[in-house]
């Protein structure tokens, strides 16, 4: 990504009862931190047409429904320099079963990265066990 561009982003929180899925991100300078999976929002895509493709593209998950749980904007810093991201969060159900299918998933980047699916409880996110968690003030937005 060019340096100085505001990036828009849509992310999804995949639940079932009081588990929810979260990406688990590894990187060799920065650490580990958790997310919803998601990313970029291409050029002329909507946020759920974005939330949809990357669902697909991560997980091999196509959702019935989607709703939009909020909006978060965040800065921030990496080893490779400044980000500055406009997220759309949303959340989709799944039956439990189709949810602990997802557990251990590993997905793989374009850029190499590697993302584990992680399926833990609100409960345990409430509590700080995954964290970081991002975008920043993502948790308040789970019911």
């Amino acid at each position: 990504m060019p340096p100085n561009v505001t990036r828009p982003c849509a992310f999804v929180f995949l639940r079932a009862a009081d588990r929810v899925l979260v990406s688990e991100m590894r990187h060799a300078v920065d650490g580990t931190w958790y997310r919803p999976p998601g990313g970029g929002i291409e050029f002329q895509e909507s946020s759920e047409e974005a939330a949809r493709r990357e669902l697909q593209e991560e997980l091999g998950v196509t959702v019935a429904e989607l709703a939009l749980l909020g909006i978060r904007e965040e800065t921030f810093t990496l080893s490779d320099g400044p980000y500055h991201e406009i997220d759309f969060v949303f959340e989709a159900w799944l039956t439990t079963e189709a949810l602990a299918a997802l557990d251990g998933t590993a997905i793989v980047e374009e850029d190499g990265d590697i993302e584990i699916a992680r399926i833990v409880a609100v409960a345990d996110l409430r509590a700080g066990r995954f964290a970081p968690l991002y975008p920043d003030g993502v948790l308040e937005l789970l019911d």
